[in-house]
């Protein structure tokens, strides 16, 4: 990893129905995960029932009890509907389409009768703890229970600190997250990436602005790999590099700077139109999917998760017992329905009463806090 940009610090805040993590070099934020109780997450186990065959294909819906069904490719498995079969999450669910799923060989406990989750997706921040552990000298975490929950995932040599900024905990990582949304990249020397995200793939162009083209380059394919840890960005890339002699150097410095991501990302060559080939295994959703629409504004979810830790904030730093929560009708029909879990705990951990109600002239992104 470049020098200077080397992890040294773990942020964790639990928030209704989401615990968001975050790994920092410095101040700068290197890699962020969202971790929600109604979503997926790749690698935990769940009793599935087997549903129907996708029309005309292989695979087989597999209803897991969260969301839309899963996917599992059965070519040479006969399932019979209605069975109940262990399976993994492999890919999270992408769009509309739910979860791909392998079958597990774990066994299914005794009495279990509903689709449900047996085990818990590895931990991330215990694999940032195993791979950085060297160098990071603090685990900030928020509130007490989630404190507690790390310390022992960790163990006692791990420096997990119960972090006194409380609610406000994450205001710097999510000023990053926020420019991390933005299509635009600013390079030291003055120039730009600009990454542009498409349903088959993502296009990366770069711009030298005033500056030079060999230095925007080069401080490009840098900036880039970060770019692509830091937004978990899969599949797909291809990356525009401005007209220069020596292409073969910053395709080589693109490589270099992508060997520090412990995601698989093969660096493959140029394409026949000169652009580089990047290809990068999809690990988790993207940071654009877990908080952004396909239009690019905010996603029903994410809007949802973030008023309620809005309201827990207000309340908790002006001691109120109730409050109304103002919201768009799609947010607040997300809260009474698949996310009635985050609101519930929303009010436990406020200790007060969060009264939900809808404004259709709100934007999805518009919450807004009456007391009660």
């Amino acid at each position: 990893m470049t020098p200077g940009h080397i992890p040294d610090r773990i942020v964790v805040m639990r928030g209704p129905g989401e615990t968001r993590a975050a790994l920092l070099a410095g101040e700068e934020l290197i890699e962020i995960a969202h971790i929600r109780d109604a979503e997926a997450q790749p690698g935990a186990v769940y009793a599935g029932l087997v549903r129907e065959k996708s029309p005309g294909g292989d695979d087989v819906f597999i209803d897991i009890g969260l969301g839309a069904p899963g996917v599992l490719k059965s070519k040479a498995t006969s399932l019979p509907a209605g069975q109940m079969i262990a399976v993994v999450v492999r890919s999270p669910a992408h769009g509309d389409k739910g979860p791909k799923l392998n079958i597990s060989t774990a066994a299914i406990p005794e009495g279990w009768s509903a689709p449900g989750l047996i085990t818990p997706a590895p931990d991330i921040v215990r694999e940032w703890w195993r791979r950085y552990a060297d160098t990071i000298s603090a685990v900030l975490v928020t509130p007490r229970a989630e404190s507690r929950r790390v310390a022992e995932v960790l163990g006692l040599e791990a420096p997990v600190e119960l972090a006194a900024e409380g609610w406000s905990l994450f205001d710097a990582v999510d000023e990053q997250v926020e420019v991390a949304l933005s299509k635009t990249v600013k390079l030291p020397g003055g120039g730009r990436l600009i990454i542009e995200p498409t349903s088959a793939l993502t296009a990366v162009d770069i711009d030298s602005g005033a500056g030079s083209i060999a230095v925007a380059n080069e401080q490009a394919m840098i900036v880039l790999a970060r770019q692509l840890r830091l937004r978990n960005i899969a599949g797909h890339v291809v990356v525009d590099l401005i007209a220069h002699p020596n292409r073969a150097k910053h395709l080589r410095a693109l490589r270099e700077a992508c060997a520090a991501d412990p995601t698989e990302t093969q660096v493959r060559g140029f394409t026949p139109s000169g652009m580089i080939d990047v290809l990068r295994h999809r690990s988790r959703a993207s940071l654009a999917e877990v908080l952004q629409d396909r239009a690019g504004g905010p996603g029903v979810p994410a809007a949802a998760y973030r008023a309620l830790r809005t309201a827990c904030r207000e309340m908790t730093s002006r001691r109120l017992a109730a409050v109304e929560l103002t919201l768009n009708p799609d947010v607040a029909r997300v809260l009474n329905e698949t996310l009635r879990g985050a609101w519930d705990e929303a009010q436990a951990m406020a200790s007060g009463t969060i009264q939900v109600s809808a404004n259709p002239a709100f934007p999805r992104g518009r919450a807004e806090i009456s007391n009660v």
